[in-house]
Parts: C-alpha cells; structure tokens; sequence
C-alpha cells in the first residue's frame, strides 16, 4: 500500500509542479556535484538576494523525486505520516495561484542512485546548472564510476543551448565532460587556470583572503570562513552575480 501511495504522491506532485513552472517560469539554477552543495547553494542565494532578487532555495534533503517538488511549491513533507501527507495533498494545487512567486529557484538535485537525475530533469529542466565536482563519495548505489559520471552527462545533456554550465575545472573528470556542453560554459578552479580562479589563499584571524583572477584581472577578496570548498562557493556565487542581469 506504501508503494502504491508513493508512486501516485509522486506523479501527483510532479504534475503540479510542472504547471506551477510553466505559469511562473521561474529562472532554475541547478546544484548537483558530490560534494559543497549546501554552501554552494548558500552562496548563490546571498549572491541573488543581494541584487534585489526574489528566491528560494531547496532545504538540505528536499532534492528527490518527491522532496524536489515540495521545495517548488514551498510545502512541508508528511514523511510515513499518511494523515500528514492529507493537507498537503490539498494544498498544492493552490501554488498555482501564488503571487509573487521566485524569479529564482536554487535547486539541489540529489543523484544517489542511477537513474536519478532522468527523474528529478524530468520535473525540471534547469536554465544555469553547477556542478561542483565528481567523487567516489556517493558512489555506493552505482556500479562504477563510469556510471555514476554518466548522470552528470545527462544533466548536461539536458542544458538550453542559451543556459549556463558551470563546473570545476580541478577535475579531470569534469574538465572532460565539459566539452560535451552545447550551452555557454564558465569554470572556476583553485589549482588550475579557469574563467575565476582563486590565487594566494591564506588565512586570516577570522577566515581567508585570496586574489580572484577574472578576464586578466585580480581583485583581493577577504571571507569569513575557513577551507578551500568556501572559496569555491564564493567563486560560484560571483560567477552567478556576475552572469546574472537585471
């Protein structure tokens, strides 16, 4: 019964959630990588907000098949609860009728088994993708890493030829991936020469200061935050501010 309850939850909401998409038509910027997407997503969203921006971000573990739309639409999860689920149900069709709604929607998309992010860019179909990097962190459901890779090339795949890529150019794997990419591409990277770079990283008595070299140029950045995956959120969330216009 469980089953059943969750495959017609999930065609419910994936259902809903697409015709709010298609009245609202939101800007999607999409987070998938194995590592850094909270902060990455925090970054991103500071960086719209700043700019006068209306936005919503995914909460942590809302980025599967059911918890992707209920982020979309801004509604609580009923969890095991059937009579929790109740209210829900009634309340997402209203979403339709939001006023309001986000001009952006910062979106993680979760990829813990193969097939996943058919699913999730079968409910979204992102305008700006990130991918942060690719490691063997989440590859226990995959039979290799081959198979794993090949969900970030579906994603990119799935990229508007007017959308944004941006990826990691410290991984290999991605700095192969990218040449698949039908869309514009921007790169960011600490290690290795890419669009927006992060030079000189040192420490500071509340966090870090670095160079960000950008088009031949290099600015003195300072963050209140420790460890190199902040500065490559920071990069993102500039990459985004920059590439985003009003």
């Amino acid at each position: 019964m469980k089953t059943i309850f969750k495959y017609l939850l999930r065609a419910y909401l994936k259902y809903i959630t697409k015709l709010v998409l298609l009245i609202h038509q939101p800007t999607i910027i999409a987070i998938s990588g194995s590592i850094n997407k909270p902060f990455v997503k925090l970054a991103i969203k500071k960086a719209l907000v700043d700019k006068g921006l209306r936005v919503r971000a995914n909460p942590k573990n809302f980025n599967t098949e059911i918890g992707l739309p209920l982020a979309i639409l801004a509604l609580p999860s009923g969890y095991n609860s059937f009579t929790d689920w109740l209210p829900i149900i009634f309340a997402a069709p209203k979403r339709i009728f939001t006023r309001n709604f986000p001009e952006f929607l910062v979106l993680g998309l979760g990829t813990s088994d193969p097939g996943d992010m058919k699913y999730l860019l079968s409910v979204v179909r992102p305008n700006i993708t990130i991918i942060t990097d690719i490691t063997q962190r989440y590859l226990e459901s995959f039979s290799d890493m081959n198979e794993l890779v090949g969900e970030y090339e579906y994603l990119i795949s799935r990229m508007p030829k007017n959308g944004l890529l941006v990826t990691n150019n410290d991984n290999t794997r991605l700095v192969d991936l990218k040449r698949s990419a039908k869309c514009r591409v921007l790169t960011f990277a600490i290690d290795n020469p890419a669009a927006y770079q992060a030079k000189n990283i040192s420490a500071t008595a509340t966090g870090q200061k670095f160079n960000l070299e950008h088009k031949g140029k290099q600015e003195l950045i300072s963050i209140n935050r420790f460890g190199k995956h902040h500065v490559s959120a920071f990069l993102i969330g500039r990459i985004i501010k920059d590439y985003v216009i009003i």
